[in-house]
């Protein structure tokens, strides 16, 4: 199934002039500060910490409760992975993915591995310790999906938040093998920066 967004010349300069912003010389690039703000905050406000939870009574007031299928959710994500690779602007995701982990505040592993686990965003298990590896199981971003490059750029950018809150180091976390690339599971490798002395 091919799935096509299309938007005519008028609506595209639209979103362009909504979504960018110029530099000093002329060069467009996206500015994402606002959104990842806003989509961090609208995370902050139904997590429940001490359940490590989401109460989604606090995000809608829909009669029917529960969540929507995975396979509908998982191709909104393709969709959206797809039109976020066309803007070049990956980072945003993995931005709000860091934020939102700083926010968790993991005091250990076992507390982030219980957040996926307790939300059904994966199962975690440290894959190797030099380097850092984690390794995601049955990762709801992306499996069933097929993409050539690794796509959880949100998962990134959580587990980089919440490892730094952990490690207590700042740490950049780039995903090595993704489940929509065909591997068995999502591979994270964490690296750790060491601090100009």
């Amino acid at each position: 199934m091919q799935i096509h967004l299309k938007f005519n010349k008028e609506l595209g300069e639209f979103f362009e002039d909504i979504l960018c912003k110029e530099d000093n010389i002329g060069n467009k690039f996206p500015n994402d500060d606002e959104l990842v703000c806003e989509v961090v905050e609208h995370l902050k406000k139904g997590f429940n910490r001490e359940k490590m939870t989401f109460d989604e009574e606090k995000y809608t007031d829909r009669k029917i409760k529960g969540y929507i299928p995975l396979e509908i959710f998982r191709i909104m994500i393709y969709i959206l992975m797809k039109k976020i690779k066309e803007r070049g602007s990956e980072i945003t995701l993995y931005e709000m993915g860091y934020e939102f982990g700083k926010f968790l505040e993991p005091k250990n592993f076992r507390e982030l591995k219980k957040f996926f686990r307790k939300n059904n965003l994966g199962i975690l298990e440290i894959e190797s310790r030099k380097p850092l590896i984690i390794k995601v199981k049955e990762c709801a971003m992306c499996g069933g999906l097929e993409e050539k490059e690794p796509m959880c750029h949100f998962d990134a950018g959580l587990l980089a938040g919440a490892m730094e809150c952990i490690l207590k180091k700042t740490v950049v976390v780039n995903e090595i093998k993704c489940m929509a690339q065909g591997y068995d599971a999502c591979y994270f490798e964490i690296e750790i920066i060491k601090n100009k002395k």
